[in-house]
């Protein structure tokens, strides 16, 4: 009989404990602990400390010429438009501060346009369009206070474009213009070198950025940058003849100096948070977490 009692005792032991927390207790800190998970990712921006990511980046690069001799507006250079890419490593702190470096291909031109003559003739020339960046960003307005997921960020950086050894391009066309629309059509012949500088070019920019998070792991960004050319990437020097003129020489020199449209898509592969309670955004919690 000593042994039935025994075995009664320790059978009580075991079930006594595994009552006190029963089918239903155990699926809540399941639920708990998932719905803590949604939270975090909906309101954990302040908790951020920082985040790695990379980025694919969409753009419209426009740029202009700088021209030296018109010829009284025979000649002139015009706005060119490219659509390019790039790919892109950052660093945020906070969510409030970054620092990217990056690859794109940003073509630099040079665009002269002989816009009286009967056809038009355009000549246009680039350079090898390699370049690489470095960039700093702030945010300025979020417009999703305080969890800071979309927000306005200005940015400032510096772009380095490589030169090469790219041999010299010539180009050559004849046609026929007019003076006036009381005079008849004149001769002339156009000869152009285009040459690409062998030493490395830079750009600088200031731009403005929106931001939106689309999921813990996913931003879209929509900028538009302001770009300035500081040393000249490709140069083009034009000579033209006229039947009845001298000789007239143009320089045309790319800077890259223009405006820069784009799309960017960041995925985040690395996330510190601070070890804050992000259940105190509703004042206490109430799902059992410390």
């Amino acid at each position: 009989m000593m042994k039935h009692y025994l075995l009664y005792i320790l059978i009580g032991l075991a079930v006594i404990p595994a009552s006190g927390q029963g089918v239903t207790d155990y699926y809540q800190v399941t639920q708990n602990r998932q719905q803590y998970k949604r939270l975090q990712s909906r309101y954990g921006g302040p908790q951020i400390r920082d985040r790695w990511y990379v980025a694919l980046d969409g753009f419209i690069k426009t740029d202009r010429a700088q021209l030296n001799n018109a010829y009284d507006g025979l000649i002139e250079t015009n706005a060119v438009g490219k659509a390019s890419w790039g790919v892109t490593v950052g660093w945020a702190h906070r969510e409030k501060w970054a620092v990217e470096g990056s690859y794109a291909r940003i073509p630099i031109h040079t665009q002269l346009a002989i816009s009286q003559t009967n056809p038009p003739i355009t000549a246009r020339y680039t350079n090898e369009r390699n370049a690489f960046t470095l960039r700093a960003k702030r945010l300025v307005l979020s417009t999703s206070k305080p969890w800071l997921r979309s927000g306005f960020w200005v940015s400032g950086g510096m772009w380095m474009l490589p030169g090469n050894n790219q041999p010299a391009n010539s180009f050559s066309a004849s046609g026929y213009r007019y003076q006036s629309q009381w005079e008849t059509h004149e001769p002339f012949h156009l000869t152009s070198q285009t040459t690409v500088q062998s030493q490395t070019a830079a750009l600088a920019e200031l731009g403005i950025e929106y931001n939106v998070r689309l999921s813990n792991a996913v931003d879209l960004g929509m900028s538009v940058r302001k770009l300035w050319g500081l040393t000249n990437a490709v140069t083009t020097n034009a000579t033209y003849t006229a039947l009845r003129e001298a000789p007239q020489m143009a320089t045309l020199q790319g800077t890259g100096s223009g405006m820069s449209y784009g799309v960017t898509l960041r995925y985040s592969f690395s996330t510190q948070r601070n070890q804050t309670k992000i259940l105190n955004v509703q004042g206490k919690s109430r799902l059992g977490f410390q």
